[in-house]
């Protein structure tokens, strides 16, 4: 904003011949107003650049400055013209009918004008300071990042309220023998966050779901309870008839509808535990579709946990179960199917501990980025050159850095994702003996699957490579020797530090170093040079 026809060398009697006001009413001629606008915040002295002030009050809203006092005509400028006008209005030859304008022709504020509020503009101009007006506006919260996994159109959401429909289901050869009822299992699955349980963190799947997202995503749930009409055998290979023979007994009981999270006709998923005595051979736990295309209550199923396991094992039930969603939520293996002679996981060491790789432990930062548990700011991209980051506990705040290969395409394409893993929240288990920074390769494109679109290089894609030596969705830099600590240089000669050539080895090198720095109050300094 500038300040125009105004000269400081101005004297009061110049500037009153300049405005021609020879012909004003000198008489206080009062304008009562009839509506105001309640102005927040004191007047604050303040140049014609705009800013933004704080509001201390709520951490939700903020003051913006929206103009100055004595710009009646909202051009920008507190000028001669803004003069002239409430001269005009004095004189009563051309009133203000706008009640924005006389607010802002009301220079002390007191609800009426008058001679008074002319002298005090014309001594706001002669000086340059001007009194800014300020609203209260709500600062929105920051907005999540679109999750790259909706590219694979999963059923599950993984952000927001989600309600989960968990049914343990006995048979007449075949039955949990705990003796728990509903109410004590949806207890034990979807009871809140409790650190003081002596299953933490495999307290409940709403409580793991929670620390894992930073809260962005809420999965609640619901538990009933079934017994079948016909043997556990004679279900193998007719999972759907019996989820449909579920579904119609319970119908009378339950609304299906408020299933479906985001309202698009789909029921998110189902839970369909079975006794831990099932045949591993058919009940291993697993996830998929439903295909009967049967509709309870306006909906259709979309997506189906399954599988037996004991409930007695509280906390493996409880962690099957969460990586089970973790898939219905759109994310892949990250162990190998076949050709395990060199181990069967798929990131080694207490470096790899993850949830779609072990079944116990926290997501990885990778796995966090492709629900969408970040926020812009949250993912540190590396653009080039050189640049130093802090970098704080994935287990205590959303944060991670992203060294892109080529343009970044969403973060469906290949990338390094540094982050700083902790024994806290989700990580407390025996397997992992330490914490430190680790690097993970990813590699998430996507392509027309089978069935349908899919993350190119999972493990039952049509582009794997089953010698488990070439592209993977995930691998961890330096597999096998732990986490980085302070002092650490990861460059090519760092083994996995490298990028896919184009027979799918990992032999390119990436042209940048990562520098480990000092652990300082909890958070590491990463530098990344070329």
């Amino acid at each position: 904003m500038t300040v125009s026809g105004c000269n400081k060398e101005l004297t009061f009697s110049a500037f009153r011949d300049k405005l021609n006001t020879s012909y004003i009413n000198w008489e206080v001629i009062t304008m009562k107003q009839g509506i105001f606008r309640k102005l927040i915040g004191a007047a604050a002295a303040c140049t014609m650049a705009a800013a933004a002030v704080p509001f201390s009050a709520s951490a939700a809203t903020e003051q913006v400055l929206v103009g100055y006092r004595g710009d009646i005509n909202f051009d920008g400028a507190v000028s001669v013209t803004d003069a002239v006008i409430l001269a005009h209005h004095l004189n009563l030859t051309a009133p203000m009918t706008d009640a924005a304008s006389a607010d802002r022709a009301d220079m002390d504020r007191n609800g009426a004008i008058n001679a008074i509020d002319l002298t005090l503009l014309k001594r706001a101009m002669y000086n340059q300071v001007f009194e800014g007006i300020y609203e209260e506006v709500e600062i929105p919260e920051a907005q999540l990042m679109e999750a790259p996994i909706k590219a694979v159109r999963p059923s599950v959401p993984s952000v927001g309220d989600v309600k989960i429909l968990m049914v343990t289901v006995n048979f007449p050869d075949c039955s949990f023998t705990e003796g728990y009822t509903d109410e004590q299992v949806q207890d034990m699955m979807f009871g809140p966050s409790d650190p003081a349980s002596p299953l933490y963190p495999m307290e409940s799947i709403s409580g793991y779901f929670s620390r894992a997202s930073y809260g962005r995503l809420n999965m609640t749930g619901e538990v009933y309870s079934y017994t079948s009409s016909n043997s556990i055998d004679s279900y193998v290979g007719r999972t759907d008839d019996l989820v449909d023979e579920v579904l119609a007994a319970l119908d009378d009981r339950i609304d299906y509808s408020q299933f479906d999270a985001d309202g698009n006709g789909t029921m998110d998923t189902m839970l369909l535990a079975l006794p831990g005595s099932a045949s591993t051979d058919d009940w291993w736990p697993c996830n998929g579709g439903y295909y009967n295309n049967r509709y309870f209550d306006g909906v259709v199923l979309g997506n189906l946990c399954v599988g037996g396991w004991a409930l007695s094992d509280v906390t493996g039930f409880i962690s099957t179960w969460v990586h089970e969603l973790g898939h219905g939520m759109g994310l892949p293996d990250y162990y190998k199917y076949v050709n395990t002679e060199d181990g069967y996981y798929g990131l080694n060491g207490d470096a790899g501990l993850e949830m779609m790789d072990d079944a116990f432990g926290d997501m990885s930062a990778f796995s966090k980025l492709m629900l969408g548990w970040y926020t812009t700011d949250e993912v540190m991209l590396y653009n080039g050159g050189t640049q130093t980051y802090t970098l704080q506990s994935s287990q205590q705040a959303p944060n991670c850095i992203v060294i892109p290969r080529y343009d970044i395409n969403g973060y469906l394409s290949e990338y390094f994702i540094v982050e700083y893993a902790t024994y806290e929240g989700n990580n407390i288990h025996w397997l992992f003996a330490n914490g430190g920074i680790r690097i993970l390769h990813c590699q998430a494109e996507i392509v027309e699957g089978y069935w349908g679109p899919e993350l190119k290089y999972n493990n039952y894609g049509m582009y794997y490579d089953d010698s488990n030596q070439k592209q993977r969705v995930l691998r961890l830099v330096n597999e096998g020797n732990g986490f980085f600590g302070s002092g650490a240089v990861i460059n090519s000669g760092t083994a996995g530090f490298a990028w896919y050539d184009d027979n799918g080895y990992q032999t390119v090198d990436p042209g940048v170093t990562v520098s480990v720095g000092q652990l300082t109050d909890g958070s590491y300094t990463i530098t990344i040079s070329q």
